[in-house]
């Protein structure tokens, strides 16, 4: 049977998406297709395609294998805490995925490591769940750094020895119980400020500071230490980034250590330059500001002979 660009069959009171045709660059997967609920994706359903953002209904319980094979393109992927299996390889051959909205319930479960743990490269994780007017609000945004395995061959014995690069595996043992453990990832921060840049280190930084969900005291203090002590290196690092630029500026540009401004008036020319050169209106505006309030012009003084 076709429906709305989608090829299914009917199992179990539910409807088995096997093929979607030619869904565009934003596949958005229906709750129901022929008056039944969609509750499974069948094998390779999504393979292949040229999709770039993929919305997934709440309806759906399982993911088959290879589910979206070789999309290239694809980039954000929307999914429900009722997703719950999940086949080997479903995202094998998709190297720009970077950001996943996970909807869960008020428990904050979902089937989220079995998606991080498919993904080695860096991912952006939005937690999002209901709030008190029956919508929905995004309490917590964490980063998956990428990782990566490597086998040497040690000659003459031909053994080999494998090592783990980067500090994504790291990140993703912190989900247990299906849930996040928001401690257990802060924690993990110590590691990545020293494997990763400034640029990596500080979206993890920046991402959990404007959602402090389950942070303690000593999480919060040792992500702003990081971001005032870079400050102007975490400023041009995401200068490109219009939300992260303007929390960054509107919550530490005027931060200050032992009585000392975090952004010294030749970090701010930098700043102010490079934001010139990249034509940023905005953040030219912002900077030229800040520069206002942290270094003031100094008046002029003039001596007079009578």
């Amino acid at each position: 049977m076709i429906e709305n660009g989608f090829e299914f069959v009917e199992k179990n009171g539910g409807a088995v998406i096997l093929k979607a045709l030619d869904p565009g660059a934003v596949c958005v997967v229906p709750d129901t297709l022929g008056g039944l609920p969609v509750t499974e994706l069948e094998d390779r359903a999504l393979a292949r395609l040229d999709i770039k953002e993929v919305y997934l209904p709440k309806t759906l319980r399982r993911i088959g294998r290879y589910g979206f094979y070789n999309c290239e393109k694809l980039r954000t992927l929307h999914f429900y805490a009722e997703t719950r299996e999940i086949g080997g390889g479903i995202f094998n051959g998709c190297r720009g995925i970077r950001e996943l909205y996970v909807h869960m319930g008020a428990d904050e479960k979902s089937a989220i490591r079995d998606f991080v743990t498919e993904i080695i490269d860096r991912l952006v994780v939005h937690c999002i769940v209901p709030d008190e007017q029956d919508g929905e609000k995004e309490i917590a945004r964490v980063v998956f750094p990428e990782f990566y395995d490597e086998s040497i061959e040690n000659s003459p014995a031909r053994n080999l020895s494998f090592s783990i690069h980067g500090t994504g595996q790291k990140y993703r043992y912190c989900i247990i119980d299906k849930k996040i453990q928001y401690e257990k990832y802060d924690k993990v921060f110590f590691h990545e400020v020293i494997e990763e840049n400034v640029a990596n280190a500080s979206e993890t930084a920046i991402n959990r500071l404007m959602f402090p969900h389950g942070m303690t005291a000593s999480a919060k203090e040792a992500y702003e230490i990081y971001l005032k002590e870079h400050l102007c290196e975490v400023l041009l690092s995401h200068m490109n980034n219009g939300e992260y630029f303007r929390w960054v500026a509107g919550n530490y540009g005027e931060a200050k250590v032992n009585d000392t401004w975090c952004l010294s008036e030749a970090d701010m020319e930098q700043l102010i330059e490079e934001s010139s050169k990249k034509k940023l209106a905005e953040a030219s505006g912002v900077l030229l500001d800040l520069k206002r309030r942290l270094y003031p012009a100094k008046k002029k003084k003039f001596a007079f002979d009578f």
